[in-house]
């Protein structure tokens, strides 16, 4: 296991939560651990900055052929420890990480080159400018357990790739899964350092927070990013939040039935509910087939078989732990109290030995309920009938939230119209979760569910400093807003902006203005900066 060098004084267990078997024991890290983690990581970066993008494309491409070689086995890691089904590991957390490779190693040099600026100002004619893309430094990542490998792994790949070196803490919920990326990081080649592996509970993750590093990227619950923000505070470190969502699915009256169903089946209920972009609340607007609809849904979530990932035929796993367990048990209990119904599910199964809970229908909702205002994260659609697309708009736009949506429909330019309404990051039509695993793509959201971007030219830039150099070619003119002030500056200053941002007929004049007093000051401005007579008084 690539964690630390250093001993950890005590250790915790990887929970299976399928079987609720411990899968092993964990390094808790304390303030030792993670002082040297991060001081190692300064210490690798005064290097690795300096290694060529054509050097760290090829590790990148050699992490990417190892990725790719030990498929299976990472696979069957990430369903053991948090319970994903065997698809869902290969699809959702391997291919991200294996196409972000490509992308970075293909793209990255290029998008990031130096950019020259065109300046339009005439004052400026004499200066070149150039935005440089530089590495930061040391990248904090404190990632979930709901994507293990997906979504660290891709964030620290971007992070690498631009001469950063990057200290991650996994979830203490999934711990093992973060071990083995630091293990095949190191396996590629990439230098000692670059990146490390802190394991351990909230404690190691609040030391990482308040560390000396150049940027803070965290992915958890609102209460979590509320403090890790406070803690980063310490050293003023930037940080990017994903925070959730509850994101709403619009159906349109054209929406195709069966497909449609399908479709939103896979984002309500894949990974058990437990994704942040998962359609946690469906608006159907009222028309011939919405009744239909309902019922499709109903009749497919009903055949969906719930079980652990080692039977290939489960199409729903477990919930990762007891906690998760009873917020969703809570959340659907309390709906059926205030009068909605479980068209099918609604109930915990602990007969099958892990924290199980059924693919749930639920109608009869509104948004007086925690089920449609909170984030649940659990395998549960509830479904409201609305009468009009303002109506859909404007409930789906009415929440705390703001990471994605989903527009289903057959005409598409109507589903686009729909689309630009909604307050969200991220609006999929016809489709739902898949963008977070296309590199080339960004991700963040609105509101609580945080801010920055993740992926595409955007997160790039986010994990860079983006410098300005101005080089000015006209070495010993003198700049007309340099010092002495004087009442001729202010009628060229005058005659300025009239000549560049005033009415055509003004224009003239303004030049006249300009042209006249800017070389009238400049010989006092030059004589009387070098402290010498001004040319009168020679006289």
């Amino acid at each position: 296991m690539v964690v630390s060098k250093l001993e950890a004084a005590s250790t915790f267990e990887s929970i299976n939560p399928a079987t609720k078997q411990s899968l092993g024991r964990v390094p808790q890290m304390g303030e030792a651990e993670v002082t040297a983690a991060v001081d190692k990581a300064w210490k690798t970066f005064e290097n690795w900055q300096l290694t060529s993008f054509s050097k760290r494309a090829k590790l990148v491409m050699k992490f990417r052929q190892l990725l790719a070689s030990k498929a299976d086995e990472l696979a069957n890691l990430i369903s053991e420890e948090v319970g994903k089904p065997l698809p869902e590991a290969y699809l959702s957390e391997l291919c991200g990480p294996l196409d972000t490779c490509v992308w970075l190693a293909e793209n990255s040099e290029r998008l990031l080159a130096d950019q020259p600026v065109a300046l339009t100002n005439p004052l400026l004619s004499s200066k070149q400018s150039i935005i440089a893309f530089e590495p930061l430094g040391v990248v904090g990542i404190i990632s979930p357990w709901n994507y293990p490998f997906a979504i660290p792994t891709m964030t620290a790949l971007m992070a690498i790739m631009l001469g950063n070196t990057v200290v991650l803490k996994p979830s203490e919920k999934s711990p093992l899964v973060g071990i083995k990326i630091g293990e095949l990081f190191a396996e590629a080649g990439f230098p000692d350092g670059v990146i490390q592996v802190v394991t351990g509970d909230s404690s190691s993750g609040k030391l990482l927070s308040k560390a000396n590093l150049s940027k803070l990227i965290f992915t958890g619950s609102v209460e979590g990013g509320k403090a890790v923000m406070a803690q980063a505070s310490e050293h003023l470190t930037p940080v990017t939040l994903e925070l959730g969502g509850k994101d709403a699915a619009i159906v349109l009256p054209d929406a195709p039935v069966e497909w449609t169903a399908r479709g939103l089946l896979w984002g309500a209920f894949t990974n058990a509910g437990q994704a942040c972009a998962s359609v946690e609340r469906v608006y159907i607007i009222k028309g011939k087939n919405s009744d239909k609809l309902v019922e499709t849904l109903t009749t497919m979530a009903g055949k969906l078989k719930l079980g652990p990932a080692t039977d290939p035929l489960t199409d729903v796993g477990p919930l990762i732990d007891q906690g998760q367990l009873d917020r969703v048990s809570e959340h659907v209990n309390e709906a059926i109290a205030a009068g909605a119904k479980a068209l099918t599910g609604g109930k915990e199964r602990s007969d099958l030995g892990g924290y199980f809970f059924e693919p749930t229908i639920l109608t009869g909702v509104n948004h007086t309920m925690r089920i449609m205002r909170e984030e649940t994260f659990g395998p549960i659609m509830p479904i409201m009938i609305v009468d009009s697309e303002d109506q859909a708009v404007e409930l789906a736009n009415d929440s705390e939230y703001g990471l994605t949506a989903t527009v289903w429909a057959g005409k598409l330019n109507r589903a686009e119209c729909v689309a630009r309404d909604l307050i969200v990051g991220t609006v999929l039509i016809n489709d739902c979760l898949f963008s977070h695993a296309t590199p080339q793509l960004p991700w963040g959201g609105l509101k609580k569910s945080g801010f920055g971007k993740g992926h595409s030219i955007f997160g790039l830039h986010d994990l860079c400093n983006i410098k300005h150099i101005s080089i000015d070619a006209a070495g010993g003119a003198h700049r007309v807003w340099w010092y002495p002030y004087s009442s001729s500056k202010i009628k060229m200053a005058q005659g300025g902006i009239q000549l560049m941002h005033g009415k055509l007929s003004k224009r003239t004049a303004g030049l006249v203005n300009f042209v006249g007093n800017m070389f009238t000051d400049a010989p006092k401005q030059v004589s009387k900066i070098k402290g010498e007579s001004s040319p009168e008084k020679a006289e």
